[in-house]
């Protein structure tokens, strides 16, 4: 790649990464912030390759992208509980002040280390040197990790299980949302139910 498209490709994928994530500060709904936040993944997926980290690239895409994002879509859709708006609370405040301090972190340190050496050293064997790191050193962060990973499956199993007492939830949450017609009469909830429980409406014999 030569310096000039080298060039145009980071600044646009930096572009790319940093807007989507200020959409996600600037965005109301879970569900466009959780869209912003993978258009951010995806621009960090395009900087590792334009480091020639093609395989870090592939990681961010399979496992952020393909994984983590997903499964913050099921969970949103999937919690009758959770709220669909992104309303500010009390805890933005401290969320400022550690953004500003990881920002001027890792501004100092762009503007301080020499990526000269780094940029010419090029790294022929990514997976081989990547795993064995994963299984020397960093063994225990990988397994602590994997675990983590599995706490979330069996969140995410519990989220989705239905609950009788979240109904009345669920069908609020769903008639806001438009999904649902208006309840203009008691035995439009009796049908709204029974739809959701798979069961016909009215409960007459076939």
């Amino acid at each position: 790649m030569s310096d000039v498209g080298f060039h145009i490709a980071f600044w646009s994928l930096s572009a790319i990464t940093i807007g989507s994530a200020l959409m996600i500060i600037v965005s109301r709904n879970l569900i466009h912030a959780v869209i912003f936040l993978i258009l951010s993944f995806i621009g960090v997926a395009g900087l590792f390759i334009t480091l020639s980290a093609d395989f870090l690239a592939l990681v961010q895409i399979l496992v952020y992208v393909g994984a983590i994002a997903v499964l913050m879509i099921f969970a949103i859709l999937l919690t009758p509980r959770a709220a669909r708006d992104n309303d500010e609370t009390l805890m933005r405040y401290p969320a400022m002040v550690l953004m500003g301090l990881v920002i001027t972190a890792g501004t100092f340190v762009a503007l301080e280390t020499d990526w000269g050496p780094m940029r010419e050293a090029a790294i022929g064997t990514q997976a081989k040197i990547i795993g064995e790191s994963l299984i020397n050193e960093y063994v225990l962060p990988f397994e602590i990790g994997a675990v983590m990973l599995t706490a979330a499956l069996v969140g995410a199993i519990a989220l989705a299980r239905e609950d009788p007492e979240d109904q009345p939830l669920h069908l609020a949450s769903l008639r806001e949302e438009g999904i649902l017609p208006p309840e203009d009469a008691a035995a439009d909830g009796s049908d709204d139910a029974a739809t959701l429980s798979g069961a016909p409406a009215g409960g007459g014999d076939a």
